[in-house]
């Protein structure tokens, strides 16, 4: 507890300087981090949580003290059990990257790359498609975009993302170590066809065009979304939801910095 305390604190503080972030060359450094993380091949594998009994758990709601520890195995049946997270490795064995998402709709709650250290480098999370953030790491400054009131921000924000990969192992109890046969990914370059999750609620009607509106007869974009995308233009991505349904399900155009591909 002492532990998020002092996160906590820390970020709050951090906030203070985000003007001043911004004039930094931190921002491109950490981006350009995460763009290396993206292109390296990185090795597939899944928390999982288990019982006092060694087997795994099967859970609607998922929690970390509802098991007795967690493994991370290679492979997943999502039938038979729950992943709390997808863990991505590097070359060295190192969690690079997690993406967690929400058991029951199976919606994006948040994605976290970390560096060789195991220190975040940047995060976006969210607790519902209207309360939602950016976090941004590097050199010992950090910089929040975040839609939340500042009571939800200081009474919850740090619950939602691992700011370690020493705080994940502690949280979950494993020791996260990489299973042997992980299948190797990569998510860059992009491509038409790949899946995403969206992470912001905002959608153009065209590349750096306006703002879609409920005249536009288009789906609209929510934090969160799974889409596929169906066109590429630049730095802009023309996405649609996956669900096939009888209406235009079509989101829109949104940057390519919002979206977190999923492999």
């Amino acid at each position: 507890m002492n532990i998020m305390r002092t996160i906590l604190l820390t970020l709050l503080l951090s906030v203070v300087a985000i003007s001043a972030f911004a004039q930094t060359n931190t921002y491109p450094e950490c981006t350009s981090q995460v763009e290396a993380i993206n292109k390296m091949p990185l090795r597939i594998a899944y928390l999982v949580p288990v019982d006092s009994l060694g087997k795994y758990m099967y859970l609607e709601f998922a929690a970390p003290s509802m098991c007795d520890y967690s493994d991370v195995v290679a492979d997943i049946d999502y039938r038979q059990v729950t992943s709390f997270a997808t863990l991505y490795y590097d070359e060295n064995g190192r969690v690079r990257k997690t993406i967690k998402w929400y058991s029951d709709g199976g919606d994006l709650n948040n994605v976290v790359y970390y560096d060789e250290q195991g220190n975040i480098l940047y995060a976006v999370y969210a607790s519902t498609s209207e309360k939602y953030g950016k976090l941004y790491s590097c050199n010992s400054q950090i910089h929040i975009n975040h839609s939340f009131s500042e009571l939800d921000f200081r009474e919850g924000f740090h619950i939602w993302i691992n700011m370690t990969t020493e705080n994940l192992a502690n949280v979950y109890k494993s020791d996260l170590k990489m299973p042997e046969n992980c299948k190797s990914v990569t998510f860059l370059p992009i491509k038409i066809g790949d899946r995403a999750f969206l992470c912001t609620n905002r959608a153009y009607i065209s590349p750096n065009g306006r703002l879609i509106n409920k005249d536009d007869n288009m789906a609209g974009a929510y934090f969160g979304g799974r889409v596929v995308i169906d066109d590429i233009k630049g730095d802009w991505c023309k996405v649609r939801y996956t669900l096939i349904t009888e209406s235009d399900e079509t989101v829109g155009y949104v940057r390519v910095e919002d979206l977190e591909i999923i492999k």
